[in-house]
């Protein structure tokens, strides 16, 4: 495994790529496109695809593994915590890194909004690569 931490790394939510999600994943809920039914349910509004929030880890994990995907046999546990919105900032915040077994890395780590509210709680252990 790489040595040092993982980097910070922020994605920006855009309707763009939350279409673009969208068409890509064929889920066209209305939550994700319509703004006038987004706008009557729970939420007040569009919510971005839950793998959106998540983007931000996978992009840290992928640049200090210098490589292109996760290794694999590694896990990744997401728990959902707060709807992310077209222009929020999302920032990979790592937590706690520690060597796990047989050379992994276990890593807790956070997406967290430009407001600090956590969207995203992970529990990784990415493989020895």
């Amino acid at each position: 495994m790489p040595a040092g931490e993982f980097p910070a790394v922020t994605d920006r939510v855009t309707q763009d790529g939350i279409d673009a999600y969208a068409e890509i994943s064929g889920d066209f809920n209305p939550l994700h496109v319509d703004p006038e039914a987004a706008a009557a349910s729970e939420f007040g509004g569009i919510i971005a695809h839950g793998p959106i929030a998540l983007h931000a880890f996978f992009r840290a994990a992928t640049t200090w593994l210098g490589s292109d995907a996760l290794p694999p046999g590694s896990e990744v546990k997401v728990t959902y915590r707060a709807p992310t919105r077209p222009g929020d900032d999302v920032t990979c915040e790592v937590r706690e890194q520690r060597a796990g077994d047989a050379g992994a890395t276990e890593v807790d780590a956070e997406c967290v909004n430009q407001d600090e509210t956590v969207v995203v709680s992970i529990k990784a252990v990415l493989a020895q690569t």
